[in-house]
């Protein structure tokens, strides 16, 4: 059995809070809480009495006991209790994304890999999605061959002035360090770049559109990836009924993916065959296509108890000897992240950017705006 601490008990925290509290993690439990709310620290006291709770995460950390923490405060903060709880030989597994600046990520991932006897892990529970699993086997197996194109659309991710309005960290350079890209669409970029690598270089261009935040809800980007492929990324969250789609087509096949059902449509030929031997009219191929989907009663538990529970589930047993992995190791977050720092390079400078991401680079252009935004927004 385990014993959990969670750090932040706000609205992430607090689900992977009572989760641990009502058993439903198997081979786990909660040992103790932390938040420097007090009215928040109050009430979970009342409803989980047997619960230890601290407001400074050093002192819970040390006095707790607690063999993992789960670490869900506000994105700068990611990395300096991470790395806190590692020092002290704690398990982490850290909510996205995992830090705010890829040379942050970097520094922090040096940290993991000097303690490998500790389980360093990052909340990215999409991997969780079977249609993602399933895709992800697809693509280590080569089914669809060259890659040719990517495409991804994510508009479904709608949020209002009041969504804005209720935390004042939200949608700020100071508070998380960008918009739209970090906040909510880590977690599409983390499965792009889990099915098909970070790209050698991108442009981009960001807006802000009907909402009075200082940083982005509408993206747009190009891709290079190094077998010549190209790829599209469009992201938006001022769209009442938005898409959410990725697309990846290969010279063997491709694979559709919308928000509940995926399609892998493999070629009976190859395009260079199909290429190479017609002799009249457009071409053609024979096509095998395989379908699969959320699932009704999947998408049932993940409304009740959240998807993120099954990533705390994978890290428990790898703890109790149960699995060989986690859902994602903490290094991982570095590459989404590398991503969204390019992003924001290339529209902020009117250039391609290419990856590695310069790390200096990035740090001076968000002190910048952090700068500007502190002006603007005393």
């Amino acid at each position: 059995m385990i014993d959990f601490l969670v750090i932040g008990i706000g609205r992430m925290g607090g689900i992977h809070a009572r989760n641990l509290a009502a058993s439903r993690v198997r081979g786990a439990r909660l040992k103790a809480v932390c938040d420097t709310d007090e009215e928040k620290l109050e009430a979970f006291r009342k409803k989980h009495p047997g619960v230890e709770t601290y407001k400074d995460y050093r002192e819970a950390v040390l006095r707790s006991g607690a063999e993992a923490v789960i670490v869900a405060t506000p994105h700068y903060s990611h990395t300096e209790i991470s790395e806190y709880c590692l020092v002290n030989g704690v398990n982490v597994l850290s909510e996205k994304p995992q830090t705010v600046t890829v040379g942050e990520a970097r520094r922090m991932n040096a940290v993991a890999a000097e303690h490998p006897d500790l389980l360093y892990g990052i909340m990215y529970n999409q991997r969780t999605n079977r249609m993602y699993a399933y895709a992800k086997k697809l693509m280590d197996e080569g089914a669809l061959g060259e890659l040719r194109r990517v495409t991804l659309v994510v508009t479904d991710w709608y949020r209002s002035q009041f969504y804005y309005d209720m935390g004042g960290w939200r949608a700020s350079w100071n508070g998380e360090g960008g918009g739209l890209l970090i906040n909510q669409c880590v977690h599409q970029l983390d499965i792009l770049q889990w099915f098909v690598g970070l790209p050698v270089s991108l442009t981009a261009v960001v807006k802000t559109v009907n909402r009075n935040i200082s940083v982005e809800n509408d993206v747009a980007v190009i891709m290079e990836y190094p077998s010549g492929a190209t790829g599209e990324f469009v992201a938006s969250g001022h769209e009442p009924r938005g898409t959410n789609r990725l697309e990846i087509a290969g010279d063997k096949g491709k694979i559709v993916i919308d928000k509940h059902k995926m399609v892998y449509i493999a070629y009976e030929r190859s395009e260079r065959e199909i290429n190479a031997s017609v002799t009249a009219g457009y071409g053609s191929t024979r096509v095998k296509k395989t379908y699969a989907t959320y699932g009704v009663f999947r998408k049932l538990a993940d409304a009740i108890y959240g998807q993120q529970m099954r990533v705390v589930q994978r890290f428990a047993d790898v703890l109790n000897g149960k699995a060989k992995a986690p859902t994602a190791y903490g290094a991982e977050g570095a590459r989404a992240l590398e991503f969204i720092n390019a992003v924001y390079l290339s529209a902020y400078t009117g250039r391609k950017v290419r990856f590695p991401v310069d790390a200096d680079e990035y740090d001076e252009l968000l002190a910048k705006l952090k700068e500007e935004e502190s002006i603007k927004c005393p």
